[in-house]
Formats: C-alpha cells, structure tokens, sequence
C-alpha cells in the first residue's frame, strides 16, 4: 500500500499538501525509536515492538495528528556494515508503520554524515516521508531543519 505524501518542504518549511498551508514542525509528535529495539540482533527485528509502535501511530491517525519518527543510534555505528545496519533497521520500521497517515517523516540522526543514501533507501518504498534534521549546515532544500 503506497500513501500519497501529506505534507512538503519549501525554504525549510513544512507545508501540507491538501491546501498548501504552512505546518509547524512542532506540531509534530516526535517519536524515538531505539535502534536496539528494533535491530534486537543482526537482521532479526522486534516485531512485537513494531507491531505496537504501528498501534502508536493508527491512534494518531485517528486523532488527527501527526508523528516524526526519530531513530536513536545506541549501538556502536563506526564503519560502514553498521551503517549499513543501522539504516536497514529504519527501512525495516518504515515498511511496519507503512500505512500509517500520521508518519510525516524521519529525522536524520546526526550521527548519519551520508544523509543522501539515507533518505535514498528509504525513499524507495516510501516516497511520502518527509525528513527532518536538527544540522543547520545541511543545507538540503528537501529536508525541514528545525
């Protein structure tokens, strides 16, 4: 099930679709989501996590709100295969919250310097995210900096 975007970027805003009209990033419920709760070990995922995480998110969607998920790294990230790893775990998230309205986007972790492949594998089944960053220098047009 593909969802159409709710919500784009313009000059670092955040504007929904449906009428174009400006949406506070702060309105945003953020969500972390441990990357150890999700990634219990290599490949192995918390279903049962997910599954409630997507529960999380349906009673959003019926309040009419909105989320970004938050990915915290408390796992080592120091080469490329963790990496790798990390950013599997977050594709893996958004394929179980996949038809969830209320997902507005990720945020990219600070910790994440490629942010490009980033949004790019995520990106490839779920083109309706919008991705957010607290890195001023990002300089991204796409990505809200809040």
């Amino acid at each position: 099930m593909k969802l159409e975007p709710v919500f784009f970027v313009k000059e670092n805003k955040l504007y929904k679709i449906d009428d174009n009209s400006p949406f506070a990033a702060e309105q945003l419920q953020k969500i972390e989501i441990l990357w150890s709760k999700v990634e219990l070990e290599d490949e192995i995922y918390n279903e049962e996590f997910l599954a409630s995480l997507r529960d999380d998110l349906k009673s959003l969607e019926v309040q009419g709100k909105f989320a970004v998920l938050v990915p915290i790294i408390d796992k080592p990230l120091e080469n490329a295969e963790q990496i790798e790893s990390f950013t599997n775990a977050c594709n893996h998230t958004a394929r179980r919250v996949k038809d969830c309205i209320s997902v507005a986007g990720f945020e990219i972790p600070a910790e994440i310097s490629d942010f490009h492949d980033f949004i790019e594998i995520l990106s490839k089944k779920h083109a309706q995210y919008v991705y957010f960053s607290h890195n001023k220098e990002i300089g991204d047009s796409s990505i809200v900096v809040y």
